[in-house]
Protein backbone atom coordinates (compact mmCIF):
# COMPACT_ATOMS: atom_id res chain seq x y z
CA UNK A 1 0.00 0.00 0.00
CA UNK A 2 1.32 3.42 -0.91
CA UNK A 3 0.47 7.03 -0.20
CA UNK A 4 -1.23 7.46 -3.53
CA UNK A 5 -4.19 5.43 -2.25
CA UNK A 6 -6.90 7.33 -0.38
CA UNK A 7 -9.24 5.67 2.11
CA UNK A 8 -12.42 7.29 3.39
CA UNK A 9 -13.19 6.49 7.05
CA UNK A 10 -16.78 7.11 8.19
CA UNK A 11 -17.69 6.76 11.92
CA UNK A 12 -19.69 8.96 14.28
CA UNK A 13 -17.48 8.15 17.28
CA UNK A 14 -14.45 10.52 17.31
CA UNK A 15 -12.20 8.06 19.17
CA UNK A 16 -12.92 5.19 16.76
CA UNK A 17 -12.61 7.46 13.75
CA UNK A 18 -9.23 8.80 14.90
CA UNK A 19 -7.98 5.32 15.79
CA UNK A 20 -8.83 4.00 12.35
CA UNK A 21 -7.22 7.04 10.72
CA UNK A 22 -3.98 6.65 12.71
CA UNK A 23 -3.86 2.93 11.92
CA UNK A 24 -4.24 3.40 8.17
CA UNK A 25 -1.92 6.41 7.94
CA UNK A 26 0.68 4.33 9.74
CA UNK A 27 0.64 2.06 6.67
CA UNK A 28 1.39 4.95 4.33
CA UNK A 29 -2.19 5.54 3.21
CA UNK A 30 -3.84 8.91 2.80
CA UNK A 31 -6.99 9.06 4.94
CA UNK A 32 -9.97 11.41 4.76
CA UNK A 33 -12.53 11.11 7.56
CA UNK A 34 -16.23 11.89 7.97
CA UNK A 35 -18.45 11.85 11.06
CA UNK A 36 -21.73 11.26 9.22
CA UNK A 37 -23.26 10.31 5.90
CA UNK A 38 -23.61 13.90 4.69
CA UNK A 39 -19.91 14.64 5.19
CA UNK A 40 -19.03 11.31 3.55
CA UNK A 41 -21.12 12.26 0.52
CA UNK A 42 -19.21 15.55 0.12
CA UNK A 43 -15.85 13.78 0.35
CA UNK A 44 -16.88 11.19 -2.24
CA UNK A 45 -17.71 14.03 -4.61
CA UNK A 46 -14.49 15.95 -4.04
CA UNK A 47 -11.78 13.39 -3.20
CA UNK A 48 -10.19 10.60 -5.30
CA UNK A 49 -11.25 7.85 -2.88
CA UNK A 50 -9.96 4.30 -3.53
CA UNK A 51 -11.69 2.46 -0.65
CA UNK A 52 -14.17 3.13 2.17
CA UNK A 53 -14.25 1.93 5.78
CA UNK A 54 -17.61 2.76 7.35
CA UNK A 55 -19.57 2.07 10.55
CA UNK A 56 -22.80 0.19 10.04
CA UNK A 57 -25.01 2.20 12.40
CA UNK A 58 -24.86 6.00 12.75
CA UNK A 59 -27.53 8.47 13.87
CA UNK A 60 -28.14 10.10 10.47
CA UNK A 61 -27.78 7.11 8.16
CA UNK A 62 -25.15 4.42 8.28
CA UNK A 63 -23.25 1.90 6.22
CA UNK A 64 -26.25 0.51 4.37
CA UNK A 65 -27.16 3.94 3.00
CA UNK A 66 -23.54 4.54 2.02
CA UNK A 67 -23.49 1.20 0.20
CA UNK A 68 -26.56 2.28 -1.76
CA UNK A 69 -24.89 5.56 -2.74
CA UNK A 70 -21.68 3.85 -3.88
CA UNK A 71 -23.69 1.29 -5.89
CA UNK A 72 -25.64 4.11 -7.57
CA UNK A 73 -22.37 5.73 -8.67
CA UNK A 74 -21.32 2.52 -10.43
CA UNK A 75 -17.68 3.20 -9.63
CA UNK A 76 -16.92 -0.22 -8.15
CA UNK A 77 -15.54 1.47 -5.02
CA UNK A 78 -14.86 -1.25 -2.38
CA UNK A 79 -16.61 -0.65 0.96
CA UNK A 80 -15.61 -2.39 4.20
CA UNK A 81 -18.39 -2.28 6.83
CA UNK A 82 -17.61 -2.47 10.57
CA UNK A 83 -20.08 -2.69 13.46
CA UNK A 84 -20.28 -3.31 17.17
CA UNK A 85 -23.68 -5.03 16.94
CA UNK A 86 -23.04 -7.38 14.08
CA UNK A 87 -25.36 -10.21 13.25
CA UNK A 88 -25.37 -12.75 10.45
CA UNK A 89 -28.43 -11.04 8.99
CA UNK A 90 -26.61 -7.68 8.92
CA UNK A 91 -23.57 -9.23 7.29
CA UNK A 92 -25.67 -10.94 4.62
CA UNK A 93 -27.60 -7.73 3.93
CA UNK A 94 -24.37 -5.71 3.62
CA UNK A 95 -22.77 -8.24 1.26
CA UNK A 96 -25.89 -8.27 -0.92
CA UNK A 97 -25.59 -4.49 -1.25
CA UNK A 98 -22.05 -4.91 -2.51
CA UNK A 99 -19.88 -4.63 0.62
CA UNK A 100 -16.34 -5.88 0.08
CA UNK A 101 -16.17 -7.25 3.65
CA UNK A 102 -17.94 -7.07 7.01
CA UNK A 103 -15.96 -6.80 10.28
CA UNK A 104 -17.01 -6.64 13.93
CA UNK A 105 -15.77 -4.24 16.60
CA UNK A 106 -13.37 -4.23 18.27
CA UNK A 107 -11.55 -4.48 14.97
CA UNK A 108 -8.39 -6.54 14.81
CA UNK A 109 -5.85 -4.07 13.26
CA UNK A 110 -4.06 -6.79 11.30
CA UNK A 111 -7.32 -8.09 9.87
CA UNK A 112 -8.52 -4.61 8.91
CA UNK A 113 -5.23 -3.72 7.22
CA UNK A 114 -5.32 -7.01 5.31
CA UNK A 115 -8.85 -6.37 4.07
CA UNK A 116 -8.03 -2.78 3.08
CA UNK A 117 -5.01 -4.02 1.15
CA UNK A 118 -7.16 -6.62 -0.63
CA UNK A 119 -9.83 -4.02 -1.38
CA UNK A 120 -7.27 -1.69 -2.97
CA UNK A 121 -5.79 -4.54 -4.99
CA UNK A 122 -9.29 -5.55 -6.10
CA UNK A 123 -10.06 -2.01 -7.28
CA UNK A 124 -6.75 -1.77 -9.13
CA UNK A 125 -7.38 -5.04 -10.96
CA UNK A 126 -10.89 -3.96 -11.91
CA UNK A 127 -9.53 -0.72 -13.35
CA UNK A 128 -6.82 -2.52 -15.31
CA UNK A 129 -9.19 -5.14 -16.68
CA UNK A 130 -11.59 -2.38 -17.67
CA UNK A 131 -8.77 -0.71 -19.59
CA UNK A 132 -7.84 -3.97 -21.32
CA UNK A 133 -11.45 -4.65 -22.32
CA UNK A 134 -11.69 -1.16 -23.79
CA UNK A 135 -8.45 -1.87 -25.60
CA UNK A 136 -9.91 -5.07 -27.02
CA UNK A 137 -12.97 -3.15 -28.20
CA UNK A 138 -10.75 -0.48 -29.76
CA UNK A 139 -8.75 -3.14 -31.56
CA UNK A 140 -11.92 -4.51 -33.13
CA UNK A 141 -13.28 -1.08 -34.03
CA UNK A 142 -13.00 0.01 -37.66
CA UNK A 143 -10.20 2.36 -38.61
CA UNK A 144 -10.95 6.00 -39.38
CA UNK A 145 -9.35 8.97 -41.09
CA UNK A 146 -7.45 11.03 -38.51
CA UNK A 147 -6.61 14.70 -38.82
CA UNK A 148 -8.29 18.09 -39.07
CA UNK A 149 -6.13 19.69 -41.75
CA UNK A 150 -7.90 21.13 -44.81
CA UNK A 151 -6.61 18.19 -46.88
CA UNK A 152 -8.12 15.59 -44.53
CA UNK A 153 -11.37 17.52 -44.18
CA UNK A 154 -11.74 17.57 -47.96
CA UNK A 155 -10.95 13.85 -48.12
CA UNK A 156 -13.59 13.00 -45.50
CA UNK A 157 -16.14 15.18 -47.26
CA UNK A 158 -15.44 13.49 -50.61
CA UNK A 159 -15.70 10.02 -49.05
CA UNK A 160 -19.07 10.92 -47.54
CA UNK A 161 -20.41 12.17 -50.86
CA UNK A 162 -19.09 9.24 -52.90
CA UNK A 163 -20.32 6.60 -50.43
CA UNK A 164 -23.96 7.48 -51.13
CA UNK A 165 -23.60 6.66 -54.83
CA UNK A 166 -22.71 3.54 -56.83
CA UNK A 167 -20.23 5.33 -59.06
CA UNK A 168 -16.91 3.68 -59.87
CA UNK A 169 -14.08 5.27 -57.88
CA UNK A 170 -10.36 5.51 -58.63
CA UNK A 171 -8.25 6.06 -55.52
CA UNK A 172 -4.64 7.13 -56.09
CA UNK A 173 -1.83 8.14 -53.79
CA UNK A 174 1.64 7.17 -52.66
CA UNK A 175 2.27 3.85 -50.97
CA UNK A 176 1.33 3.91 -47.29
CA UNK A 177 -1.07 6.86 -47.43
CA UNK A 178 -4.16 4.82 -46.52
CA UNK A 179 -5.85 4.20 -49.86
CA UNK A 180 -7.22 0.85 -48.64
CA UNK A 181 -8.70 2.62 -45.62
CA UNK A 182 -10.45 5.12 -47.91
CA UNK A 183 -11.92 2.23 -49.92
CA UNK A 184 -13.13 0.60 -46.70
CA UNK A 185 -14.75 3.83 -45.53
CA UNK A 186 -16.58 4.29 -48.84
CA UNK A 187 -17.97 0.76 -48.50
CA UNK A 188 -18.86 1.03 -44.80
CA UNK A 189 -20.49 4.45 -45.20
CA UNK A 190 -22.80 3.50 -48.05
CA UNK A 191 -25.89 1.37 -48.63
CA UNK A 192 -23.75 -1.69 -49.45
CA UNK A 193 -22.14 -1.82 -46.02
CA UNK A 194 -24.01 -4.99 -44.99
CA UNK A 195 -22.73 -6.93 -48.01
CA UNK A 196 -19.25 -8.25 -48.81
CA UNK A 197 -16.16 -6.13 -49.36
CA UNK A 198 -13.89 -8.21 -51.64
CA UNK A 199 -10.28 -7.26 -52.39
CA UNK A 200 -8.21 -8.44 -55.34
CA UNK A 201 -4.52 -7.71 -55.78
CA UNK A 202 -4.35 -7.40 -59.55
CA UNK A 203 -0.56 -7.81 -59.54
CA UNK A 204 -0.95 -11.33 -58.13
CA UNK A 205 -3.45 -12.56 -60.78
CA UNK A 206 -1.79 -14.50 -63.65
CA UNK A 207 -3.15 -13.59 -67.06
CA UNK A 208 -4.11 -17.22 -67.78
CA UNK A 209 -6.31 -17.31 -64.66
CA UNK A 210 -7.83 -13.85 -64.99
CA UNK A 211 -11.29 -14.98 -66.09
CA UNK A 212 -11.41 -17.78 -63.54
CA UNK A 213 -10.33 -15.42 -60.74
CA UNK A 214 -12.77 -12.64 -61.57
CA UNK A 215 -15.71 -14.48 -63.16
CA UNK A 216 -15.41 -18.02 -61.72
CA UNK A 217 -15.50 -21.36 -63.51
CA UNK A 218 -17.54 -24.55 -63.73
CA UNK A 219 -16.15 -27.94 -62.81
CA UNK A 220 -14.29 -29.39 -65.80
CA UNK A 221 -14.20 -26.09 -67.69
CA UNK A 222 -10.45 -26.53 -68.25
CA UNK A 223 -7.74 -28.99 -67.19
CA UNK A 224 -7.32 -28.78 -63.41
CA UNK A 225 -10.80 -27.34 -62.76
CA UNK A 226 -11.81 -30.20 -60.45
CA UNK A 227 -14.36 -28.15 -58.54
CA UNK A 228 -16.69 -25.26 -59.26
CA UNK A 229 -15.51 -21.84 -58.14
CA UNK A 230 -17.29 -18.51 -57.70
CA UNK A 231 -15.44 -15.53 -59.10
CA UNK A 232 -14.68 -12.25 -57.34
CA UNK A 233 -17.60 -10.46 -58.97
CA UNK A 234 -19.97 -13.11 -57.61
CA UNK A 235 -18.41 -12.90 -54.14
CA UNK A 236 -18.90 -9.12 -54.15
CA UNK A 237 -22.50 -9.33 -55.39
CA UNK A 238 -24.46 -6.48 -53.82
CA UNK A 239 -21.27 -5.28 -52.17
CA UNK A 240 -17.97 -3.75 -53.22
CA UNK A 241 -15.06 -5.11 -55.27
CA UNK A 242 -11.73 -3.36 -54.62
CA UNK A 243 -9.14 -3.77 -57.38
CA UNK A 244 -5.75 -3.01 -55.84
CA UNK A 245 -2.74 -2.17 -58.05
CA UNK A 246 -5.06 -1.82 -61.01
CA UNK A 247 -2.25 -0.37 -63.12
CA UNK A 248 -0.46 -3.75 -63.27
CA UNK A 249 -3.18 -5.42 -65.38
CA UNK A 250 -2.02 -6.40 -68.86
CA UNK A 251 -3.92 -4.90 -71.86
CA UNK A 252 -5.80 -8.16 -72.58
CA UNK A 253 -7.03 -8.31 -68.99
CA UNK A 254 -7.96 -4.63 -69.10
CA UNK A 255 -10.22 -5.28 -72.09
CA UNK A 256 -12.12 -8.04 -70.29
CA UNK A 257 -12.55 -5.88 -67.18
CA UNK A 258 -13.77 -2.94 -69.26
CA UNK A 259 -16.42 -5.17 -70.84
CA UNK A 260 -17.88 -5.97 -67.42
CA UNK A 261 -17.78 -2.37 -66.25
CA UNK A 262 -19.43 -1.06 -69.42
CA UNK A 263 -22.18 -3.65 -69.79
CA UNK A 264 -22.45 -5.01 -66.26
CA UNK A 265 -22.36 -8.56 -67.64
CA UNK A 266 -19.89 -11.45 -67.56
CA UNK A 267 -19.71 -15.17 -68.25
CA UNK A 268 -18.50 -17.87 -65.87
CA UNK A 269 -15.83 -19.98 -67.59
CA UNK A 270 -17.57 -23.12 -68.87
CA UNK A 271 -21.05 -21.55 -68.95
CA UNK A 272 -22.97 -20.31 -71.98
CA UNK A 273 -25.36 -18.00 -70.19
CA UNK A 274 -24.56 -14.41 -69.26
CA UNK A 275 -24.71 -13.17 -65.69
CA UNK A 276 -25.25 -9.62 -64.49
CA UNK A 277 -23.01 -8.05 -61.91
CA UNK A 278 -24.25 -5.92 -59.03
CA UNK A 279 -20.87 -5.15 -57.49
CA UNK A 280 -19.57 -1.66 -57.02
CA UNK A 281 -15.97 -1.32 -58.24
CA UNK A 282 -13.29 0.72 -56.50
CA UNK A 283 -9.88 0.79 -58.20
CA UNK A 284 -6.68 1.59 -56.28
CA UNK A 285 -3.32 2.62 -57.69
CA UNK A 286 0.00 3.70 -56.15
CA UNK A 287 0.82 5.76 -59.22
CA UNK A 288 -1.09 8.17 -61.46
CA UNK A 289 -2.63 6.06 -64.20
CA UNK A 290 -2.34 8.99 -66.61
CA UNK A 291 1.37 8.20 -66.94
CA UNK A 292 0.56 4.62 -67.98
CA UNK A 293 -2.10 5.87 -70.39
CA UNK A 294 0.44 8.19 -72.03
CA UNK A 295 2.95 5.36 -72.20
CA UNK A 296 0.38 3.17 -73.94
CA UNK A 297 0.33 0.46 -71.27
CA UNK A 298 -3.13 1.31 -69.89
CA UNK A 299 -6.30 1.66 -71.95
CA UNK A 300 -7.66 5.22 -72.01
CA UNK A 301 -11.26 3.99 -72.14
CA UNK A 302 -10.76 1.86 -69.03
CA UNK A 303 -9.06 4.77 -67.27
CA UNK A 304 -12.02 7.07 -67.96
CA UNK A 305 -14.47 4.35 -66.91
CA UNK A 306 -12.66 3.81 -63.61
CA UNK A 307 -12.12 7.47 -62.77
CA UNK A 308 -15.73 8.62 -62.71
CA UNK A 309 -14.90 9.86 -59.21
CA UNK A 310 -11.13 10.25 -58.74
CA UNK A 311 -9.83 10.55 -55.18
CA UNK A 312 -6.20 11.35 -54.38
CA UNK A 313 -5.06 10.55 -50.86
CA UNK A 314 -2.49 13.16 -49.73
CA UNK A 315 1.00 12.17 -48.66
CA UNK A 316 1.77 12.64 -44.97
CA UNK A 317 4.34 15.37 -45.72
CA UNK A 318 1.52 17.37 -47.33
CA UNK A 319 -0.46 17.59 -44.08
CA UNK A 320 2.14 17.38 -41.33
CA UNK A 321 -0.09 19.38 -39.02
CA UNK A 322 -2.03 16.12 -38.57
CA UNK A 323 1.05 14.14 -37.54
CA UNK A 324 0.58 14.51 -33.74
CA UNK A 325 -3.01 13.23 -33.89
CA UNK A 326 -2.09 10.44 -36.34
CA UNK A 327 0.89 9.30 -34.25
CA UNK A 328 -1.15 9.17 -31.05
CA UNK A 329 -3.97 7.32 -32.82
CA UNK A 330 -1.55 4.76 -34.23
CA UNK A 331 0.13 4.28 -30.85
CA UNK A 332 -3.23 3.79 -29.17
CA UNK A 333 -4.13 1.12 -31.72
CA UNK A 334 -0.76 -0.60 -31.27
CA UNK A 335 -0.94 -0.68 -27.48
CA UNK A 336 -4.58 -1.74 -27.71
CA UNK A 337 -3.53 -4.77 -29.73
CA UNK A 338 -0.79 -5.64 -27.23
CA UNK A 339 -3.07 -5.06 -24.26
CA UNK A 340 -5.89 -7.08 -25.77
CA UNK A 341 -3.47 -9.90 -26.46
CA UNK A 342 -2.36 -9.85 -22.83
CA UNK A 343 -5.97 -9.91 -21.67
CA UNK A 344 -6.78 -12.87 -23.92
CA UNK A 345 -3.74 -14.73 -22.61
CA UNK A 346 -4.76 -13.94 -19.03
CA UNK A 347 -8.31 -15.10 -19.56
CA UNK A 348 -7.09 -18.27 -21.27
CA UNK A 349 -4.75 -19.04 -18.38
CA UNK A 350 -7.28 -18.06 -15.69
CA UNK A 351 -6.63 -17.31 -12.03
CA UNK A 352 -4.97 -14.46 -10.16
CA UNK A 353 -1.44 -15.02 -11.54
CA UNK A 354 -2.76 -14.25 -15.03
CA UNK A 355 -4.79 -11.27 -13.82
CA UNK A 356 -1.73 -9.93 -12.03
CA UNK A 357 -0.08 -9.34 -15.43
CA UNK A 358 -2.83 -6.95 -16.48
CA UNK A 359 -1.66 -3.90 -14.46
CA UNK A 360 1.82 -3.93 -16.02
CA UNK A 361 0.35 -4.19 -19.51
CA UNK A 362 -2.13 -1.38 -18.88
CA UNK A 363 0.56 0.83 -17.35
CA UNK A 364 2.89 0.24 -20.31
CA UNK A 365 0.09 1.03 -22.75
CA UNK A 366 -0.66 4.36 -21.09
CA UNK A 367 3.04 5.25 -20.74
CA UNK A 368 3.77 4.36 -24.37
CA UNK A 369 1.07 6.74 -25.57
CA UNK A 370 2.36 9.42 -23.18
CA UNK A 371 5.88 8.91 -24.61
CA UNK A 372 4.78 10.90 -27.67
CA UNK A 373 5.77 14.10 -25.90
CA UNK A 374 6.13 17.48 -27.66
CA UNK A 375 9.89 16.96 -28.23
CA UNK A 376 9.23 13.52 -29.76
CA UNK A 377 6.43 14.89 -31.94
CA UNK A 378 8.73 17.69 -33.09
CA UNK A 379 11.37 15.09 -33.91
CA UNK A 380 8.89 13.00 -35.92
CA UNK A 381 7.65 16.08 -37.75
CA UNK A 382 11.21 16.87 -38.88
CA UNK A 383 11.16 13.80 -41.16
CA UNK A 384 9.45 13.73 -44.56
CA UNK A 385 8.03 10.17 -44.25
CA UNK A 386 8.45 8.85 -47.80
CA UNK A 387 6.61 5.70 -46.65
CA UNK A 388 3.81 7.88 -45.26
CA UNK A 389 1.48 6.67 -42.49
CA UNK A 390 2.54 3.04 -42.92
CA UNK A 391 6.17 3.98 -42.28
CA UNK A 392 5.15 5.99 -39.22
CA UNK A 393 3.15 3.06 -37.84
CA UNK A 394 6.05 0.66 -38.40
CA UNK A 395 8.43 2.98 -36.57
CA UNK A 396 6.08 3.29 -33.59
CA UNK A 397 5.69 -0.49 -33.46
CA UNK A 398 9.47 -0.97 -33.52
CA UNK A 399 9.76 1.54 -30.69
CA UNK A 400 7.30 -0.49 -28.62
CA UNK A 401 9.12 -3.75 -29.31
CA UNK A 402 12.63 -2.39 -28.70
CA UNK A 403 11.49 -0.55 -25.58
CA UNK A 404 12.10 -3.80 -23.70
CA UNK A 405 8.91 -3.60 -21.65
CA UNK A 406 9.32 0.10 -20.97
CA UNK A 407 7.85 3.10 -22.81
CA UNK A 408 10.11 4.35 -25.62
CA UNK A 409 12.16 7.45 -24.90
CA UNK A 410 13.26 10.26 -27.20
CA UNK A 411 16.69 8.70 -27.74
CA UNK A 412 15.14 5.47 -29.04
CA UNK A 413 12.76 7.36 -31.32
CA UNK A 414 15.70 9.36 -32.72
CA UNK A 415 17.77 6.24 -33.32
CA UNK A 416 14.90 4.52 -35.12
CA UNK A 417 14.12 7.62 -37.14
CA UNK A 418 17.71 8.01 -38.25
CA UNK A 419 17.73 4.36 -39.32
CA UNK A 420 14.84 5.13 -41.68
CA UNK A 421 16.98 7.51 -43.73
CA UNK A 422 19.12 6.51 -46.73
CA UNK A 423 22.55 5.53 -45.46
CA UNK A 424 24.62 5.93 -48.58
CA UNK A 425 25.38 8.51 -51.22
CA UNK A 426 25.66 12.29 -51.05
CA UNK A 427 21.97 12.73 -50.30
CA UNK A 428 21.95 10.57 -47.18
CA UNK A 429 19.86 12.11 -44.47
CA UNK A 430 17.99 14.39 -46.82
CA UNK A 431 14.64 13.25 -45.50
CA UNK A 432 15.46 14.31 -41.93
CA UNK A 433 15.94 17.88 -40.78
CA UNK A 434 16.38 17.26 -37.05
CA UNK A 435 19.61 17.66 -35.11
CA UNK A 436 22.03 14.79 -35.43
CA UNK A 437 20.87 13.75 -38.91
CA UNK A 438 24.32 13.92 -40.54
CA UNK A 439 25.09 12.12 -43.74
CA UNK A 440 28.47 10.84 -42.48
CA UNK A 441 26.81 8.53 -39.94
CA UNK A 442 26.14 4.91 -40.84
CA UNK A 443 22.57 4.72 -39.57
CA UNK A 444 22.00 0.97 -39.93
CA UNK A 445 25.09 0.37 -37.82
CA UNK A 446 23.81 2.75 -35.17
CA UNK A 447 20.44 1.02 -35.07
CA UNK A 448 22.08 -2.40 -34.76
CA UNK A 449 24.27 -1.08 -31.95
CA UNK A 450 21.22 0.23 -30.09
CA UNK A 451 19.38 -3.06 -30.62
CA UNK A 452 22.37 -5.00 -29.29
CA UNK A 453 22.58 -2.77 -26.22
CA UNK A 454 18.90 -3.39 -25.47
CA UNK A 455 19.28 -7.16 -25.80
CA UNK A 456 22.40 -7.13 -23.58
CA UNK A 457 20.59 -4.99 -21.01
CA UNK A 458 17.69 -7.45 -20.91
CA UNK A 459 20.07 -10.40 -20.47
CA UNK A 460 21.92 -8.57 -17.71
CA UNK A 461 18.75 -7.63 -15.89
CA UNK A 462 17.45 -11.19 -16.13
CA UNK A 463 20.83 -12.59 -15.01
CA UNK A 464 21.14 -14.53 -18.23
CA UNK A 465 17.72 -16.19 -18.08
CA UNK A 466 16.61 -16.14 -21.70
CA UNK A 467 12.92 -16.63 -20.98
CA UNK A 468 12.87 -13.61 -18.64
CA UNK A 469 14.96 -11.56 -21.08
CA UNK A 470 12.56 -12.34 -23.91
CA UNK A 471 9.66 -11.28 -21.70
CA UNK A 472 11.35 -7.93 -21.02
CA UNK A 473 11.96 -7.46 -24.73
CA UNK A 474 8.33 -8.25 -25.51
CA UNK A 475 9.23 -11.07 -27.89
CA UNK A 476 8.63 -14.79 -28.01
CA UNK A 477 11.45 -16.70 -26.24
CA UNK A 478 11.95 -18.73 -29.42
CA UNK A 479 12.80 -15.52 -31.30
CA UNK A 480 15.51 -14.42 -28.89
CA UNK A 481 18.00 -16.75 -30.57
CA UNK A 482 17.74 -14.70 -33.76
CA UNK A 483 18.94 -11.57 -31.98
CA UNK A 484 21.70 -13.49 -30.17
CA UNK A 485 23.02 -14.85 -33.49
CA UNK A 486 22.55 -11.51 -35.27
CA UNK A 487 24.71 -9.64 -32.75
CA UNK A 488 27.06 -12.56 -31.98
CA UNK A 489 26.07 -12.58 -28.32
CA UNK A 490 27.50 -15.69 -26.65
CA UNK A 491 26.06 -17.53 -23.66
CA UNK A 492 27.70 -16.45 -20.47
Amino acid sequence: MTARHTVLVVDDEPFVRQSLQDMLEGEGLRVVAAADLKAAHKLLQSEPVDAVVTDLQMPQGGGMALLDEVAAQGSGLPVIVITGVGTIANAVAAMKKGAFDFLQKPVDPAQLLLQVQRALEHRRLLADLSFLRRAADDRGAPERLVGDSPAMQRLRETVGQVARSDATVLITGESGTGKELVADLIHRSGPRAERNLVRVNCAAVPEALFESEFFGHRKGAFPGATTQRAGRFAEAEGGTLVLDEIGTLRPEMQAKLLQVLEGGEYQVVGESRTRRSDARVIAVSNEPLTARVQAGTFRPDLFYRLSIVPIEVPALRQHKEDLPAIARHLMERLVATRAAGAMEAAEAAGGRPAAAAAPATAALALAATASLSPPVIELLASYDWPGNVRELRNLLERALILGGGRPPDERLYRSLLESSMPDSGPGAGAGFSGAGGKSDLHLRTRLDATEKEIVLAALARSEGKKKDAASMLGIDPRNLGYYLRKHDIKDR
